[in-house]
């Protein structure tokens, strides 16, 4: 069985560069290999891509073992079977390699274990050494193991400022002020969260009807778009067809039921219009996954699915989404769901890490988070406060959730604004000037924790929520002076309604 998993996992570098680099990253070297020729054959090939340019497979192998004198018959008639052997998916085999490094640790450990009992018997090699210095070459090779086990390479800090040093020393583009991918035109978020950060696991949660769903897949589609690399969403609330109609309805203006329902060729202009975005859709469709979650869709069936993706792009880069958090199945039952929610959490943290990747997840808010955002009994003008609104811990289950985000978001309404805006656009309702009056709520996005924050905005962006045709809109900051008795709200909403008139979402 052995030989076969070497067997497998030595076709499939030999015949995928990406996979042998990939490999080699993650701390695999020709020795794990029990089998001598493969040993050789590996050696060669990695010592291959060390030559820029240098073309990889079946004919040059050959020739670079013949020139180096190590095609004997046996290596040839290794390399004859390799050539017969189909290669696993990506995920399969990082499964065997794992499988591989492990046993060749164990083969370590039983080497170093005959050698102990070999100089407690004063038998070989070792056995006139010194007690402290055989003691210290045990315990030197024991660090060995543990480094070749450990994933990423333990490297002192200085290796990282010279990476800074370098990048310090490059000239910058004026558009490059980023640590993370660009979600344009959300630029006011963008800049606040400095991008979407890869190893950053993004906390997302909110009351119902707040548009979660709907701005995550927005920003999904944002990173899908601006980016070379897969976007994976995924879903066990909706189906891919709901979510494939909200992104093109956001576009095009039209909601989305009345686009699955109404639009076809008699309606010449409206037809025409959707026509063209499903054309524009393809800068961002043919990177960006819906997948419709089930129960079998644990998280490390998702970071093997996110390996045969990245495999398939060729990339060490990809953006994961989860809608929602308290739905990830887990591999073991658990009494209640803080504990469910807790352990969920604790994994996509430590797949944001060892994907290095962005992994967004959204979370449902409790009943008192839910309470926290409706609209006061006695509402009036001056009415909410500033603490007037659900956190992070209200999240269902999720009360030490915001200790493992690295960015938590939370959607809110804004009651005052959304009223003073109604407002503004009843004025030209009332001049004739309008048919019918968008339904738009304006939504909050308070950023309530945001590690390496440079700190230079307010941590509250606001949004106009198109509610029927599911689209976000940025229109601006909110302070906390907007809380005061003091602050004019309707020239705010005069703001927002003049920002929402340049992005062209309605015609009066």
């Amino acid at each position: 069985m052995s030989k076969e998993i070497e067997a497998r996992v030595l076709a499939a570098v030999l015949q995928d560069r990406y996979l042998l680099t990939k490999v080699v990253n993650d701390g695999f070297r020709a020795d794990v290999f029990r089998e001598t020729p493969y040993r050789v054959i590996f050696k060669t090939a990695y010592e291959m891509t060390q030559t820029p340019g240098q073309v990889i497979d079946w004919i040059t192998l050959e020739s670079t073992l013949k020139a180096k004198g190590w095609l004997t018959p046996e290596i040839a008639q290794s390399l004859g079977e390799l050539k017969l052997d189909g290669a696993p998916e990506a995920d399969r085999l990082m499964a065997y390699v794992d499988i591989l490094k492990d046993q060749s640790l164990r083969d370590g450990m039983l080497r170093l274990a005959q050698s102990m009992i070999a100089y407690c018997q004063r038998r070989g090699e070792q056995k006139d050494m010194d007690f402290v210095d055989f003691n210290g070459k045990v315990i030197q090779t024991l660090i060995d193991f543990q480094k070749q086990r450990t994933k990423r390479r333990i490297t002192p800090i200085k290796d990282a400022i010279n990476e800074i040093r370098e990048l310090t020393n490059q000239p910058k583009a004026k558009d490059e002020k980023l640590l993370g991918f660009s979600i344009k035109p959300f630029e006011r978020l963008e800049h606040v969260l400095s991008g979407i950060r890869k190893g950053f696991y993004y906390g997302i949660a909110g009351p119902p009807r707040r548009g979660k769903t709907t701005f995550c897949l927005d920003v999904a589609a944002r990173l899908a778009e601006r980016n070379p690399f897969p976007v994976l969403f995924y879903t066990w609330e909706q189906t891919r067809r709901t979510l494939a109609s909200r992104l093109l309805g956001r576009e095009c203006y039209i909601n989305p039921v009345k686009l699955l329902t109404e639009v076809s060729p008699a309606e010449r202009q409206r037809h025409a219009l959707v026509q063209k975005v499903i054309e524009r859709s393809a800068a961002y469709s043919g990177n960006l996954f819906v997948i419709e979650a089930g129960r079998q869709d644990t998280i490390e069936r998702i970071k093997a699915q996110a390996y045969n993706v990245m495999h398939e792009f060729r990339t060490s880069e990809i953006a994961i989404f989860f809608d929602y958090l308290q739905k990830i199945p887990l591999q073991r039952q658990y009494e209640d769901i803080r504990g469910q929610v807790n352990e969920a959490s604790a994994q996509l943290a430590d797949l944001s890490l060892e994907l290095q990747c962005p992994v967004i997840a959204i979370s449902s808010m409790d009943k008192e988070g839910c309470k926290l955002d409706e609209k006061p009994p006695s509402y009036d003008e001056f009415s909410t406060t500033i603490y007037a609104r659900p956190t992070m811990h209200n999240c269902v289950g999720g009360g030490d959730l915001e200790y493992d985000l690295d960015v938590a978001l939370v959607l809110s309404k804004d009651w005052i604004a959304t009223k003073n805006l109604q407002e503004r656009l009843s004025l030209k309702d009332q001049e004739g000037q309008r048919v019918d009056l968008p339904q738009i709520d304006i939504i909050n996005v308070h950023v309530d924790k945001n590690r390496d924050s440079a700190g230079e905005s307010s941590p509250t962006v606001q949004f106009a929520f198109f509610i029927n045709i599911n689209k976000f809109v940025e229109v601006g900051f909110k302070t906390e002076d907007e809380y005061t008795k003091e602050f004019k709200g309707f020239a705010k909403a005069e703001d927002m309604f003049a920002s929402l008139l340049d992005t062209g979402v309605f015609k009066l």
